[in-house]
């Protein structure tokens, strides 16, 4: 990332509540409908929809990807949809908040914000807000993802996991389980509650319990024989979502790596300290990085610049994974990764390789277990 890039981003955050108040106050002042049409609330609830988006332009700012903030205005116009709101508003709100930044702040802010919010306010007139269920875009595990969350919507835990063993005890892999029943079971939800088909309390009760499921097949799952590397995996500071980093050192631990997962909201920092030799084993062979939304993904470019910044760290290979780097390809380049995983069993393969060639342009001795 450019520096000047990650200035204008950071001048941009700390202008955010300035920004949002100056933007609803002239959305306001130009349609004399909203106080009626939104009520005594009205207000704060745009402001904290204008604070959100100026969190996404940020972003896109600081990586240089627009699509981070269009794909964010994108999902704002789906819910407004589902809400039966007026769209029409949150592209009149865009707008406001051009002429804001164009009015109120230095122009090396408006040079680089004018282009995006433009493109997102023609996207978002141009775009119908058709929300596609990740459902009807599985593939063949399709029907049993969507009996899988039936259970669970049922608030049946115990019923969900025996469904999940009777299917490995059938013959599904570990990770086709977790690939094609757990993932777009958890995608759908996280889908239904956007378009209030489902609430946060259905949201965190399938995650959590998803959470438990996976732990009680992982117990149950046979290990491949150890090839005696390690992975680092963890969720960068910030971000409270861990079930595909989860998933993935499952996946990885199942197929003989040794793993240490150091779960949600990690700084970078511990990050870096975790690659390390320890007392009680040798330095890491790969870490796994992962960020659940666009809001993370600086959090990532920080704790890999961190992790390079040691003597352990420079030559490590490093992969990234989670919903930013499926929706924007070039993503994991942006932030210094050496790979992406889209999914933890197409990785494997892409791991181990870059495991081998960094043991061959550094050697050192292999871990005795």
């Amino acid at each position: 990332m450019k520096s000047s890039r990650l200035e204008v981003a950071d001048l941009i955050e700390s202008s955010s509540r300035a920004i949002a108040t100056w933007t609803v106050d002239q959305q306001y002042g130009k349609d004399t409908t909203m106080e009626e049409r939104y009520g005594a609330n009205g207000r704060r609830m745009w402001n904290q929809e204008v604070l959100a988006r100026i969190a996404h332009l940020a972003e896109a700012v600081a990586l240089d990807r627009e699509q981070i903030f269009i794909g964010n205005a994108l999902w704002s116009k789906a819910a407004f949809t589902a809400r039966e709101m007026n769209t029409a508003d949150l592209a009149q709100n865009l707008q406001c908040m051009m002429s804001v930044l164009i009015e109120q702040l230095p122009k090396v802010i408006s040079d680089l914000t004018t282009p995006i919010i433009a493109h997102a306010v023609e996207t978002l007139l141009n775009n119908q807000a058709c929300v596609v269920s990740p459902m009807s875009i599985v593939g063949t595990s399709r029907d049993l993802a969507r009996m899988y969350l039936m259970h669970l919507l049922r608030r049946d835990r115990s019923e969900a996991e025996r469904f999940i063993l009777d299917l490995s005890k059938n013959g599904l892999t570990f990770s086709q389980i977790c690939e094609g029943i757990f993932a777009p079971a958890m995608a759908e939800i996280g889908h239904m509650w956007h378009v209030q088909e489902a609430s946060i309390a259905d949201e965190h009760y399938c995650t959590n319990a998803t959470n438990q499921i996976l732990e009680a097949l992982r117990c149950k799952t046979p290990r491949k024989a150890n090839n005696g590397y390690l992975m680092i995996a963890a969720s960068v500071g910030g971000d409270m979502h861990d079930l595909g980093i989860r998933t993935l050192s499952a996946i990885y631990e199942k197929e003989g790596w040794n793993v240490e997962f150091l779960g949600a909201n990690t700084p970078a920092q511990e990050i870096a300290n975790a690659i390390e030799p320890q007392a009680f084993r040798g330095g890491a062979d790969l870490l796994a990085l992962s960020a659940s939304t666009s809001l993370r993904l600086r959090g990532v470019h920080n704790a890999i610049v961190t992790v390079r910044a040691t003597d352990a760290g420079k030559n490590i290979p490093i992969i990234v994974g989670g919903q930013p780097f499926q929706l924007i390809d070039d993503l994991w380049k942006v932030v210094g990764a050496n790979a992406q995983s889209v999914t933890a069993s197409a990785s494997l393969e892409i791991a181990l390789q870059l495991v081998i060639d960094s043991h061959l342009k550094k050697p050192k001795a292999k871990r005795i277990h």
